[in-house]
């Protein structure tokens, strides 16, 4: 405290005012009191201060007269402009007859302003054309909380993409975009470069459900099936995309309900969905079938789900689930989707695609399923899962056919096959795209993606591209990634011929155009294929069209990789071979047996945990488990964005591009 003493007494007080830690951008007032203590008025003639950061409110006149007894108040202000300590004082000039001055020292510290954060919740959700979502914004850093909000998508504009209110209330178009996803952004009004986003996927609104059931427990085809009570016996009606046709649990389903003529029209008129038939509990609906295909989809927009099929006949009846037209009156079939079932032990093949004459199959998708045992028919050498001679419907660019999230293992030819030596057992084949078996007019041009598989102690190659290269381009273009291989080739029988000669984990025949990367492939022993070396890579007839990069190939007898018949062609730099990933336990699976578990995947876990790599390096190679967040990912089928496909089977790649 500061006194003058006389007649007029002046005491100005506090003596020193400190503001504090203060953000910068942001300001703190302190009051000063002046106060006449004497018995006579005295005038405070001037007021001055020193500091830039520090201000003073005063009065536009001076002198301020204070009458014996009386109070005046200043209002000082610390606006820090940089961060530190800032000083300053105040002084008061006044005819106080003890001394006319008082000093009070001014002193503050100015503090880094904190950052603004916009949050949005919820960041990542799916909701139905025609509904509504509300979104809420969080801002920190700033007491002005307010935000904007908008809306944007890849494939819309406008109000094709929706509204969003200023309450952060999102109203989802009637007409699903493609890609059917689209962002909601709240930016800061207080600091527009500041912002969050949140990721909505839009599905279209929820089809009518029917029943079906076996002849046993009440299915027939007069029923309604609008009920669990009146179920139909097959899925020969008319239905539309997005209607679900829920199976009751039996392990005794008729092939002939699930055969060629025995599925209905799907009326879809957006032409980017299916309609399921889909058992109520995974692993609970099962076929077997001794002269009958399991099932056979030969009508477009159909997706199988949940379902267990075991078949024993040797010919193309013999394959458990078989997407093709139908071999009376052919005609293009696309659209079609086998989805978290199991192929356990099949007379032809396990999951196949064929063509009849110039009619084929497009827009494929195999997805979180099982083959195991597919191959035991001898008329015929068959496959894990084998897409064979596809032909397109459009030319649309984008993934047609999407193999992801399988596990093939355990997939032998008999010997003999076809009459001759065994030559597949493949996991997954990739089965002569360019037509040259003879049917399509030209070779398969559409963009295919076998993706996040486990293929694993099989007869004949785990994974094999063969024959897209042969009569008149363009070719398909081919993306093989994140593939996990071991312990293939081990069909002992496989003494000579063309395609057992060529002994690789990874094998890419004649199949132009082709990339293969993040893959990870090993050997488990030093030959096979009867007598053979056994490669991790193994490369014949590519070109320089094809690349093959950033992938782990490791043989314990050295032969990591070879290449034959390559001109120009060459392994790029920066593969990793010859170290060992040190998977946890690579043995060969058992039988699958699935029917306490809620999906293949999850029946599928110690699988995906012996096959996981210890070796820190080789931990981003090779499968992985599926995120339940959607992700940006341009090789991903945007088609399957509109399925409702299971969680857990794959990675849903329907995130807009950042």
């Amino acid at each position: 405290m500061v006194q003058l003493t006389g007649v007029g007494e002046l005491v100005a007080s506090p003596g020193t005012v400190s503001f504090g830690a203060v953000s910068i951008g942001q300001g703190a007032s302190n009051i000063v009191s002046l106060q006449n203590a004497g018995t006579a008025p005295i005038d405070i003639t001037q007021l001055s201060l020193t500091g830039q950061p520090f201000t003073l409110v005063a009065p536009s006149n001076l002198p301020i007269t204070l009458a014996a007894g009386a109070t005046y108040h200043l209002n000082l202000q610390f606006n820090p402009t940089a961060p530190g300590a800032a000083t300053g004082q105040l002084t008061i000039a006044s005819n106080s007859s003890s001394t006319g001055t008082a000093v009070i020292s001014l002193g503050g510290t100015g503090t880094a302003a904190p950052a603004i954060v916009v949050g949005v919740t919820p960041a990542n959700v799916s909701t139905t054309a025609e509904t509504t979502q509300q979104f809420a914004a969080s801002v920190t850093g700033t007491s002005n909380t307010a935000v904007a909000w908008t809306v944007s998508g890849d494939g819309c504009s406008g109000t094709a993409c929706g509204t969003i209110s200023s309450s952060g209330l999102y109203a989802a178009p009637a007409t699903v975009p493609s890609p059917a996803n689209v962002t909601i952004i709240a930016t800061s009004e207080s600091e527009p470069t500041e912002s969050a986003s949140a990721d909505v996927t839009i599905v279209p609104p929820a089809g009518n459900t029917y029943y079906l059931a076996t002849a046993e427990d009440g299915g027939n085809d007069s029923n309604n099936g609008v009920s669990p009570s009146a179920p139909w016996l097959s899925p020969n009606h008319s239905v539309n995309c997005g209607d679900v046709i829920l199976a009751a649990p039996s392990t005794a389903y008729s092939a002939s309900n699930f055969a060629t003529g025995a599925w209905g029209t799907v009326t879809c008129p957006a032409g980017n969905s299916v309609a399921w038939l889909r058992c109520a509990t995974f692993d609970t609906c099962r076929i077997s079938s001794s002269s009958l295909a399991g099932m056979w989809v030969d009508q477009s927009y159909w997706g199988v789900q949940g379902w267990e099929v075991t078949t024993t006949a040797s010919d193309t009846q013999g394959t458990c689930f078989l997407a093709e037209p139908a071999y009376v009156t052919p005609v293009q079939i696309h659209h079609v989707i086998f989805a978290n079932d199991i192929a356990n032990g099949c007379g032809y093949t396990g999951f196949q695609t064929g063509n009849i004459g110039s009619a084929g199959v497009d827009y494929i998708a195999i997805v979180g399923s099982i083959a195991y045992n597919a191959a035991q028919g001898n008329l015929t050498c068959n496959n894990g899962i084998d897409i064979y001679q596809p032909i397109q419907s459009d030319a649309l660019p984008g993934t047609h056919i999407y193999l992801a999230g399988n596990f093939a293992f355990g997939n032998f030819d008999p010997n003999p096959c076809g009459g001759i030596i065994p030559g597949d057992g493949e996991g997954i084949t990739l089965d002569t795209w360019d037509g040259s078996a003879g049917g399509p007019s030209s070779p398969y041009a559409g963009q295919g993606v076998v993706d996040n598989n486990i293929l694993v102690a099989n007869g004949g190659r785990g994974l094999l591209a063969g024959d897209n290269g042969t009569g008149t381009p363009p070719f398909a273009q081919i993306y093989l990634r994140h593939n996990t291989m071991w312990g293939n080739n081990r069909d002992l029988s496989q003494a000579g011929g063309s395609s057992s000669s060529w002994c690789g984990e990874v094998d890419l025949l004649t199949s132009l155009n082709t990339e293969a990367f993040f893959n990870i492939a090993v050997t488990d022993a030093s030959d096979g294929c009867g007598t053979k070396n056994i490669y991790a890579f193994y490369m014949i007839g590519a070109s320089t069209g094809d690349s093959v990069y950033q992938n782990w190939g490791y043989a314990p007898s050295g032969t990591n990789d070879a290449i034959f018949d390559s001109p120009g062609f060459t392994f790029d730099p920066t593969n990793t071979f010859g170290t060992n990933p040190h998977f946890v336990n690579p043995i060969a699976p058992e039988a699958p047996s699935c029917g306490n578990y809620s999906s293949a995947p999850a029946c599928m876990a110690t699988v995906i945990a012996n096959f996981t790599p210890t070796n820190a390096a080789a931990s981003g190679y090779g499968y992985q488990i599926p995120r339940s967040a959607q992700t940006f990912d341009p090789l991903f089928p945007q088609w399957l964005c509109n399925v409702n496909l299971p969680a857990g089977l794959v990675t849903m790649g329907c995130k807009a591009e950042p």
